[in-house]
């Protein structure tokens, strides 16, 4: 018996995350204040024949159009999550469920991760969390800034990072997988600028990679920072690259995580 494709899980996955994206997109929208809460204009009329009936029954609405209550209970989403739950658990005919550790146990046995969305609705159904190390970022993360000022010196702000890397981190919205980093230009002047990053790897072993931003690279222009594979849960520090060239003063780049993919339909 044969234990689902990981293309076909990725775009289930994938398709999934999207919708959950858009719902809660969906329930920020209708839970703005606009001219009031229904509890507020109600109240504000400091009518007791308006206030008895409605005050109560407004406040409740007033809480309502929460994204996870909504999928779980207005939606039938959450069967995507136990739908392939069940084709984990069917017997591989020894004994055994086909994949051990359902949604968790797949994406790491196959070195795969899901849209933070998709860890969103796997909380709304099952009320506890997916591993982080499985669990991608949906948000533009700023994990440094870099800064040529006069001397040359790099100037080095810390941003973001991803927690620890431990495997049973939690994917509660502080904690993601490793990611690959990628530069953005803020500014840049005519002078290409070496810079060596410490960096920890997806195990959390402090390490360097190098990247070249070239000169008159304009605002918005993005470098990805080594490969595919180099995969990054921290930026520690930087500096010029030995024997590299140190840019222009002036210099001004962020260094962001470069997401895995773009969820679909």
């Amino acid at each position: 018996m044969a234990l689902v494709a990981t293309a076909t899980l990725l775009a289930v996955a994938d398709r999934a995350a999207y919708q959950y994206g858009q719902f809660q997109a969906a329930c920020a929208v209708v839970q703005a204040v606009g001219s009031g809460f229904y509890f507020t204009l109600v109240s504000a009329t400091e009518d007791a024949d308006v206030e008895i009936p409605c005050d109560s029954i407004y406040y409740d609405v007033d809480q309502d159009f929460l994204v996870d209550s909504m999928v779980k209970n207005g939606t039938r989403l959450a069967g995507v999550i136990g739908g392939m739950e069940a084709h984990f658990n069917r017997d591989n005919g020894l004994g055994v469920p086909l994949q051990a550790g359902g949604w968790d146990g797949y994406l790491s046995s196959n070195d795969k991760r899901v849209s933070y969305y998709f860890s969103k609705l796997f909380f709304a159904t099952h009320g506890f969390y997916m591993l982080a190390n499985n669990v991608f970022s949906e948000s533009v993360d700023q994990f440094a800034r870099l800064q040529v000022t006069t001397g040359p010196v790099l100037t080095y702000t810390d941003g973001l990072n991803y927690g620890t890397g431990a495997a049973a981190n939690p994917a509660n919205g502080s904690n993601y997988a490793a990611t690959q980093l990628k530069v953005v230009v803020t500014s840049m002047g005519a002078t290409q600028l070496d810079v060596r990053l410490s960096v920890k790897d997806k195990n959390n072993n402090l390490t360097t990679i190098d990247v070249t931003i070239p000169g008159g690279s304009v605002p918005g222009a993005v470098i990805p920072i080594g490969a595919t594979t180099d995969r990054f849960l921290d930026v520690t520090a930087a500096i010029f690259k030995p024997a590299g060239s140190t840019g222009t003063v002036g210099d001004d780049i962020k260094v962001v995580n470069l997401k895995e993919r773009q969820i679909a339909l």
